[in-house]
């Protein structure tokens, strides 16, 4: 179904490292000629002081082997010259460096959500919700994990000439406005407000921003809130707590707003996926959920959205799978 990127620039036979470095979990393997050849090895970021530390822990539980080529997607903006990026989340911090005085080759930095964009050709796992299938075009990633994530893919028809295949393009909207569709949103948007200052997407559309919207809706039921984690607060919404529910259908609600929206900007017709940590714990309630309904209410361009494919993207580590497809020489 899904189309694929031209073969790797990878030199034949040669070993990279691919990592997917978030706010919580660092994640890394080897891999040659798009085939993974280690086993993951997996990190709580928060357990280090600094990006060369982390690195330096995961190459020597790799077996600290010779590399060609290295892929590193890291949850926060990469800098202009890409030589470095920071964890917008937690301040760690990675430069070319010294990133390379660890691994013996200058690692490709790129966003998380640029190598989450770059999986979509790859992608198998995937929950439709209306739309399209057969829909062709610009395609965007968004996900709500330690954050919420966005990046858009052109297809090859569309990117210019002498440009390699696919062209990905990065984006920090996670941190735009958050514009209330319902009188309900507008109240929480209010309580948040007073909270947080600037309410943007990521403050309700986030692991951390589940247990906002459910203080924020205790606050407009008048109760006070008992639970302490996000995660107590989804398994309660699945459960059918009714607070804790409506939280759910709140942010599944918030969620297919906030896709829409992005579809619209970058004229996402070919599909819109929804990644991230969160939404495979939500895949059976999405269905039946506000998500596709608000997804849809784009006013006059009501039709536009309407064919524009919707996927929960079910696959294991997306980041990784498009951080592999990143993978070049050293020297390249």
């Amino acid at each position: 179904m899904q189309e694929q990127e031209p073969s790797t620039r990878e030199t034949s036979g040669s070993l990279g490292l691919v990592g997917d470095i978030g706010a919580t979990h660092a994640r890394l393997r080897l891999a040659r000629q798009q085939q993974w050849a280690s086993e993951l090895v997996v990190l709580l970021t928060r357990d280090f002081q600094s990006g060369a530390d982390l690195l330096a822990q995961a190459y020597a539980e790799l077996g600290s082997p010779d590399l060609a080529a290295s892929a590193l997607a890291v949850a926060g903006p990469v800098s202009g010259d890409g030589t470095n990026v920071t964890v917008i989340n937690t301040g760690l911090a990675f430069d070319q460096t010294t990133a390379t005085s660890v691994l013996g080759t200058s690692p490709r930095f790129v966003n998380d959500f640029y190598a989450q964009a770059a999986s979509i050709p790859y992608l198998q796992d995937l929950q439709q919700m209306g739309g399209d299938a057969t829909a062709t075009g610009v395609r965007a990633i968004l996900g709500p994990g330690s954050g919420l994530g966005m990046a858009s893919l052109v297809p090859k028809p569309l990117v210019p000439a002498g440009s390699d295949g696919w062209m990905v393009l990065p984006s920090e909207g996670g941190h735009g406005d958050l514009a209330p569709g319902s009188f309900l949103e507008a109240e929480l948007w209010s309580v948040l407000a007073q909270e947080h200052g600037q309410v943007s997407w990521e403050t309700a559309l986030s692991g951390p921003g589940i247990l906002h919207l459910y203080q924020a809706m205790s606050s407009i039921w008048g109760t006070s809130p008992e639970l302490q984690t996000s995660e107590e607060v989804v398994a309660q919404g699945l459960a059918s707590d009714p607070l804790c529910h409506q939280t759910l259908e709140t942010f599944t609600s918030l969620l297919g707003g906030a896709a829409g929206n992005f579809a619209l900007m970058v004229g996402a017709q070919g599909g819109v996926y929804l990644s991230g940590g969160i939404v495979p714990k939500l895949a059976s309630m999405l269905p039946s959920s506000p998500l596709r309904r608000r997804f849809d209410e784009r006013g006059d361009l009501s039709g536009y959205a309407k064919a524009i494919p919707l996927y929960a993207v079910l696959d294991e580590h997306p980041g990784m799978l498009g951080a592999r497809a990143l993978l070049a020489p050293s020297d390249g």
